[in-house]
């Protein structure tokens, strides 16, 4: 069994090194696509990356522009909140709306697919996840 005199120093050795650890970098994916028959919505948006054991996750907020030619009141702009979950060129999640949630499913690089929703069943959806931006933690929390 090990001394206290042991067990401190290799506590106060894990606290220096946790101490001098750079500050974390949080990764924001973009994400922009269209959905609609006609590509009548654009998608845009951030995503923050989980490395999961099967793939990847992202989540964050995106906003949809309507695009197409029969705006009435000019363009509808909606905010969802995206929840996908990306392995072996298969991409799968939701788009949590107010009045709807809709399933995603797509495949390949270019994440073409479907988006079933309780109001729509089938839409075309095409969604791309770009490079990461690495901001550092620290600068997000400046005032």
């Amino acid at each position: 069994m090990p001394c206290a005199e042991t067990i401190r120093a290799i506590v106060v050795a894990i606290f220096v090194l946790f101490a001098a650890a750079p500050a974390a970098r949080a990764q924001s994916y973009s994400a922009s696509g269209q959905i609609g028959y006609l590509h009548e919505w654009e998608i845009t948006g951030n995503l923050a990356k989980t490395v999961t054991r099967l793939g990847a996750e992202y989540s964050g907020t995106v906003t949809l522009r309507h695009v197409g030619l029969c705006s009435v009141n000019g363009v509808e702009q909606k905010q969802a909140r995206m929840q996908l979950k990306v392995s072996s060129g298969r991409l799968e999640g939701m788009l949590i709306k107010d009045e709807d949630q809709c399933r995603i499913v797509a495949s390949g690089s270019s994440g073409s697919g479907l988006l079933i929703c309780g109001s729509a069943q089938g839409v075309p959806i095409n969604l791309l996840i770009g490079k990461a931006v690495e901001t550092e933690a620290a600068d997000r929390a400046r005032l």
